[in-house]
């Protein structure tokens, strides 16, 4: 069970991976149950919530999740918005996450380590432009802080904030890209009392003045540099390494910017899967096909209602440069990945499924079904009783018993919704609580996995 501080911390992580993959301009979507677990209570949610908008100015909130959500009565698919909390993220919100990321409880919780200071690199290391813009952008957030009101910012080039060894003329065009953004203005005068003329040469500073619209230029910052390839979620990188493997071989074969993406090899492969089974994989493939639109790996695509295909038109060199980029993501993942050590446990965990609900319980954690779906019907009997969920239960059992036939015509002609049932419950529950190994299954059988029995 979680402390209160680990809570706020879970929230805060939750609502900063969300925001990644929100429309810019629209509110970020926030579930109880999709998004945060079952992990809140109703009121340690509003608590929490209320303190980051009324004590720490980090948040709005524009729309409060309909009440009762945890007896689930809205329609999941339907009524997704209404059981969501609509937030708006203010200025101050990456300010605050920094400052949290900071305590030590916070690093134990996550097992991250906190946005390091900058430091001088060593050696000869080649740094990229983005590494130096990200370098003097955190040197003047540091610099403004410690600036009277209406005052000047000095922006000082040193080993406190690494720009001691950038060269001081590459830094002042970084500041002047900034200019150009309208973020900040770059003083002609390094010293205000001297005429231009009679200026120091090379000083070990700039003096800046900081425009009323820099705020709202970090955060833009801060949001596209947390949507980087290599700065993205676990989950969110799986789905977009998955999808940019695809584009790989459609690339080749197709040897054209120019191609139609299927997210199927053929209709077959969804052949008995539930229409929300097909609803969701169709929305996972356009949300990263507008990920990679919004950092510029696709120029456009289009995607017809109903179709499970777009036409895309890929910017190559920038999906070169992205895909190299995940690939040594990918790499590391695999090499650190460490071993989590298995401990015995006789704890049993509570499993149970409300049929009129279509409730799934898994401990303390929640799913909720359409319960008129297959793959309800078949988690209804998987667990309807202490023989059904020690059976290992064939096939055509189930077939027989959801679909109330002895026929075998009948039987083989359903044959096709079992294997489809199964591998779409399990990634249902996966997506919403985590749980990925409720079901052991495979063409021709399925049963509960006996760890939860």
């Amino acid at each position: 069970m979680m402390s209160g501080k680990e809570k706020l911390y879970f929230l805060l992580n939750r609502i900063d991976d969300a925001r990644i993959i929100t429309p810019s301009g629209q509110p970020i979507l926030i579930h109880p149950t999709g998004n945060l677990s079952n992990n809140y209570t109703v009121v340690e949610l509003s608590q929490l919530f209320t303190k980051l908008e009324k004590d720490e100015k980090v948040l709005k909130v524009l729309k409060e999740a309909a009440s009762g959500y945890m007896v689930l009565n809205l329609d999941p698919y339907r009524d997704f918005e209404d059981g969501c909390y609509h937030l708006e993220i203010l200025p101050n919100f990456d300010d605050y996450l920094l400052k949290i990321q900071q305590e030590p409880e916070y690093q134990e919780f996550t097992g991250k380590n906190p946005a390091s200071s900058p430091t001088k690199i060593s050696g000869n290391a080649l740094m990229t432009y983005e590494e130096k813009l990200n370098l003097i952008v955190k040197a003047v957030v540091e610099a403004k802080k410690a600036t009277r009101k209406d005052q000047s910012t000095t922006l000082y080039l040193n080993a406190t904030n690494g720009l001691d060894h950038l060269d001081r003329e590459e830094i002042r065009n970084i500041l002047l890209q900034l200019q150009d953004e309208n973020a900040l203005k770059v003083n002609p005068k390094t010293n205000r009392l001297l005429p231009i003329e009679q200026q120091p040469i090379n000083p070990n500073y700039f003096l800046l003045d900081i425009t009323d619209t820099f705020a709202d230029w970090c955060v833009r910052y801060q949001v596209k540099q947390k949507g980087k390839i290599e700065n993205l979620s676990e989950a969110n990188f799986k789905e977009v390494y998955f999808v940019l493997t695809q584009l790989e071989d459609q690339l080749q074969l197709s040897q054209s910017d120019k191609f139609n993406f299927g997210f199927v090899t053929s209709v077959h492969d969804i052949q008995g899967y539930d229409s929300e089974d097909v609803d969701d994989l169709t929305n996972s493939y356009i949300k990263v096909l507008e990920y990679l639109k919004k950092i510029g790996v696709i120029k456009d695509y289009s995607h017809g209602a109903m179709s499970l295909d777009a036409d895309v038109t890929l910017d190559i060199t920038r999906y070169l440069e992205v895909m190299e980029t995940a690939k040594k993501v990918k790499r590391s993942q695999e090499q650190i990945e460490p071993a989590i050590p298995v401990i015995p446990t006789n704890d049993k965990i509570q499993l149970a499924y409300n049929p009129n609900k279509g409730l799934l319980t898994v401990g303390n954690k929640t799913v909720k079904l359409n319960k008129d779906s297959f793959r309800a019907k078949l988690l209804e009997l998987l667990l309807k009783d202490d023989k059904s969920r020690k059976k290992e239960w064939s096939w055509d059992e189930v077939i027989e018993a959801i679909e109330n036939t002895k026929d075998e015509a009948t039987t083989k002609e359903n044959k096709g919704k079992f294997y489809p049932a199964c591998d779409g419950l399990t990634k249902h529950i996966a997506s919403k609580i985590g749980i990925n190994d409720l079901l052991t299954f495979n063409k021709s059988t399925v049963q509960i996995n006996s760890k939860y029995l």
